[in-house]
């Protein structure tokens, strides 16, 4: 979301940032943007800006990026988070301040009145010119056109009820200022993901007329509907001609006179029609379920056809596997770690010895094959995440994903991998987010003195209260964003009790999508600092 200056109507076209007045305050971000709170907690806006990366990288393929009118920095921070050397500028003081830590010094307080003094691949201006006067539109755009040969641009055409908006248009207005500078509307490029109604404006050596281009691609799209009709027509009348040979023969026959037969047997609403659907019923559920388990899982050669399509037709929906992460290899490759809490489904593809705890494994390995119909991974050491039972410093890394969440202790835990891993070695978690869960959604977040409880206390799987726990004993004891884990991690090295750096972070994650990442490095000092069950600051 955009946040450009409104200008005072009486100022001249040559107003500096200095004199600009604007009312995207903190107050503004929190009830003028629908309702949804332009929060990065709140789910929505990460995930969007995500896709958006995800769509500019695998489409457009630019080195250097700039988002002009960037807020709180969301695409940014999307952007570098795949590679790309991206940055933002934006009016509101508050919004940079805002801008995620590591990311704050790629973003600067700047105004598009003012001429931008770098050359960018590709400029992204998302629902900014809206907020801008008629007559300092053009000026912006010149601006814009002047930085870049490429342009990714959506300005509301219809928002007329937010009182910011001081300059809405439909899109052939935006379309000439653009063509005036030299740029063409590319109507071949699908910029929907950001908008409906988004566009991409390109400066090209020989102009394109954008009629004669809309032309072009209406004559191609009748041509594939053409195809399309005819493929359909084909496709239809070898169905028709299968419907005919099926109604034709003998074992079609059958089934109608059969189905003849049970009406007459059992009329529509009748006793014995309710008591012909109780037992087949009973008879369904048999064959797809309690059959099978008195065989162990063993279908018989016997067995037919039909009680293999119904048992297949009661599974749920298989559990996508999920790609590897290139940020987890761009820090792990050549190490050798331990995962706490792997699934077949979530592979990272590295060199990793498994760890799980033998009460959890019992349920989730069997939900693993329900849900997946794939065996869980080898398990090479049963012990929980607080305590594994190898040497100090004898491993290169330790990885999790989604297992923050089913610990009682976080400290304690923490204070274990620190204990395992090798100077200069990685923990690497991916936790997810409040709302991806949706038990989890309408909690409070977990707060930090209940953290450093937990520790003090020494929770347990049988100590910590399981009152409002998601699935009880080993569910979702706390919540978390990526903020609150950084604050219990810098409390333990305010403490001396680790010393880690954060080196790498990711606010949704990019191997799922519903979570967030935080790398660390670990590093092994003296630390004469407290111990477990003394008071800490």
């Amino acid at each position: 979301m955009a946040s450009i200056p409104r200008v005072d109507q009486n100022k001249t076209a040559g107003v500096s940032i200095a004199r600009l007045s604007h009312p995207y305050t903190c107050e503004y971000y929190k009830s003028s943007l629908g309702p949804v709170p332009y929060s990065r907690y709140e789910g929505k806006w990460l995930q969007f800006f995500g896709l958006v990366a995800d769509h500019i990288v695998k489409e457009i393929r630019p080195r250097k990026v700039l988002d002009a009118g960037c807020a709180k920095g969301f695409l940014v921070e999307a952007l570098r988070d795949r590679g790309v050397e991206a940055y933002g500028i934006d009016l509101s003081e508050y919004a940079i301040s805002e801008v995620r830590g590591d990311i704050k010094p790629y973003c600067r307080v700047a105004s598009l009145v003012d001429p931008i003094h770098e050359r960018f691949d590709l400029i992204v201006c998302i629902e900014v010119l809206e907020h801008i006067p008629e007559e300092i539109a053009p000026r912006v755009i010149a601006n814009l056109c002047r930085s870049t040969d490429d342009i990714l641009f959506s300005s509301t055409p219809d928002d007329f009820a937010e009182p910011t908006h001081v300059n809405v248009r439909p899109r052939s207005y935006w379309n000439a200022l653009f063509s005036e500078q030299g740029f063409d509307l590319d109507v071949e490029f699908d910029a929907s993901r950001i908008a409906p109604h988004a566009m991409r404006f390109l400066k090209r050596p020989v102009r394109c007329c954008v009629i004669d281009a809309l032309l072009k691609q209406r004559e191609q799209l009748r041509q594939t509907f053409e195809r399309t009709d005819e493929e359909q027509r084909k496709l239809i009348q070898e169905l028709e001609r299968r419907l005919e040979k099926i109604e034709q023969s003998i074992g079609w026959k059958v089934v109608v006179r059969l189905k003849h037969l049970r009406e007459k047997m059992c009329p529509l609403h009748s006793r014995r029609h309710s008591i012909y659907l109780a037992l087949r019923s009973a008879l369904l559920a048999l064959m797809n379920g309690e059959w099978r388990s008195l065989l162990n899982g063993s279908p018989q050669a016997g067995q037919s056809s039909t009680i293999e399509s119904n048992a297949a037709a009661a599974k749920p929906a298989p559990i996508p596997i999920s790609p590897e992460s290139a940020l987890a290899h761009s820090l792990l490759d050549g190490l050798k770690g331990l995962e706490i809490g792997p699934a077949t489904h979530n592979p990272f593809g590295l060199n990793t010895r498994n760890v799980e705890l033998p009460a959890a494994h019992e349920f989730y390995a069997e939900e693993q094959r329900r849900l997946s119909g794939l065996e869980p991974p080898r398990v090479d050491l049963w012990a929980a995440a607080d305590n594994i039972p190898v040497p100090n410093q004898s491993e290169g890394f330790i990885l999790t994903s989604h297992i923050l969440e089913h610990l009682p202790n976080v400290v304690g835990a923490l204070l274990e991998w620190d204990r395992i891993v090798i100077d200069g070695g990685y923990v690497f978690m991916i936790v997810p987010h409040k709302w991806a869960f949706a038990l989890d959604a309408s909690r409070e977040l977990t707060s930090f003195e209940h953290f450093i409880d937990d520790y003090g206390q020494k929770a347990s799987l049988e100590s910590h209260p399981l009152e409002g726990v998601p699935g009880g004993k080993m569910g979702h004891y706390h919540t978390f964003t990526p903020d609150s884990v950084l604050q219990v991690v810098e409390w333990m090295c305010r403490n001396k009790l680790c010393d880690w750096t954060l080196v790498a972070r990711e606010d949704i994650d990019t191997k799922v999508g519903n979570g967030f990442t935080l790398a660390f490095m670990v590093r092994h000092q003296d630390r004469a600092g407290f111990r477990d069950g003394e008071a800490l600051s």
